[in-house]
């Protein structure tokens, strides 16, 4: 009579493992794996917002640098400063080369007719405009496409003087304050 012996398995206890992992250890390996796997695609959402602001604070910088370069150029070379019809010119101009995905100047807002992550200047509002690509983390949530504004303005004197005092320079400013991160 042959007696089972504690190291011989059945059939059944064969069949419920897997190349030496039992069904359930399995199991907790693949959602373990998962659990892992969201948190680096959590992460690498977070990154890539993270430098999308990034980028688009670099060109905004860079068009802030550009505009004192114009006036410094308009001032070397004697010329009046008309900061007005300034204000109204689009500083990507005055870059070496535009932003990557810039799309050009247009007279009215077209953002429903470009992609995320486009820069154009509207010569309506005399406003650079980027177009958000990642907005998870852009306050305030805007209902729709998210966008960003800039408009060069006029920098006149502090305190209780009418508003038709000279301007004493141009600055690049959001048209509206937001928030990313």
């Amino acid at each position: 009579m042959l007696s089972h012996s504690p190291m011989r398995r059945t059939a059944r206890e064969a069949r419920s493992e897997i190349g030496g992992f039992e069904k359930l250890e399995l199991v907790v390996s693949v959602a373990v794996i998962g659990m892992l796997a969201a948190l680096l695609l959590e992460r690498l959402a977070y990154y890539q917002e993270a430098a999308e602001k990034a980028a688009m604070e670099l060109e905004v910088n860079q068009l802030k640098v550009a505009l004192q370069v114009h006036i410094g150029d308009l001032i070397a070379r004697n010329q009046a400063l008309d900061y007005p019809r300034i204000a109204r010119e689009n500083p990507i101009a005055w870059l070496d080369r535009p932003p990557l995905g810039y799309r050009g100047e247009f007279d009215a807002d077209v953002s429903k007719d470009l992609p995320d992550g486009s820069w154009y200047f509207d010569r309506s509002s005399a406003e650079v405009v980027y177009l958000v690509r990642l907005d998870r983390y852009l306050q305030p949530a805007v209902g729709g496409r998210a966008r960003l504004r800039w408009r060069i303005e006029l920098v006149r004197p502090q305190g209780p003087k009418p508003k038709d005092v000279t301007a004493m320079g141009l600055q690049l400013r959001p048209v509206q304050p937001y928030r990313w991160f």
